[in-house]
């Protein structure tokens, strides 16, 4: 009975059990989190609902650590990473989305999440080719992707870290306009936290 109200409440329940079968993104995400696993993320500022993969609410400060102790427990076929963390559909949900769904590479997170800058004119597979450049000349590493942002860690600076912030300036202005102000400042917090926030208004 316990099963069944669980399964018609909506919560990640298998027939006869409360708990995932070991081994599914399911059992992983609800073993490390402690939090109800959902059956589908989010997409388009938490509008949208994509089924096929799996998703936990956690709280924004440790989702990327929570992250970092599930990538290498996830199923070959997955990826992991923090998806939504700006709810529109739901304000009242605050956190960020943990997510484990079908796929076989770092640029799928970026499929996944559904990423684009329409306001810059550009789609999620441009920007996919601009991060496997990026990828193939120094190393990246993607680990949040939502509507307008991504965010990665560089696996090591770009040789000419002058011009790699202009062109990162000319790939999302908003960084600089709306954010640190100037290029100068950009490049010095890449070369400071060896990552990347990218954001597109």
């Amino acid at each position: 009975m316990l099963a069944f109200l669980l399964v018609a409440s909506g919560l990640n329940a298998c027939v006869g059990t409360t708990t995932p079968p070991q081994g599914t993104p399911q059992a992983l995400l609800a073993a490390v989190t402690k939090s109800d696993v959902r059956d589908y993320w989010t997409n388009d500022f938490g509008r949208a609902k994509r089924t096929g993969g799996y998703s936990v609410i956690v709280p924004v400060e440790r989702a990327q650590a929570l992250l970092e102790s599930i990538r290498g427990q996830v199923p070959s076929g997955y990826v992991a990473f923090v998806g939504t963390t700006h709810n529109l559909d739901d304000p009242s949900m605050k956190g960020a989305e943990l997510v484990v769904a079908p796929g076989q590479d770092q640029f799928d997170i970026v499929r996944l999440a559904a990423t684009d800058a329409v306001n810059h004119g550009k789609t999620t597979d441009q920007i996919i080719e601009e991060l496997k450049r990026w990828d193939a000349q120094f190393g990246i590493d993607i680990w949040q992707a939502e509507t307008d942002i991504i965010q990665l860690k560089l696996k090591s600076l770009p040789e000419d870290l002058p011009a790699f912030s202009q062109r990162l300036y000319e790939f999302c202005p908003d960084i600089v306009d709306q954010g640190v102000g100037d290029i100068e400042s950009l490049q010095a917090a890449v070369e400071q936290d060896g990552a990347i926030f990218l954001w597109w208004d």
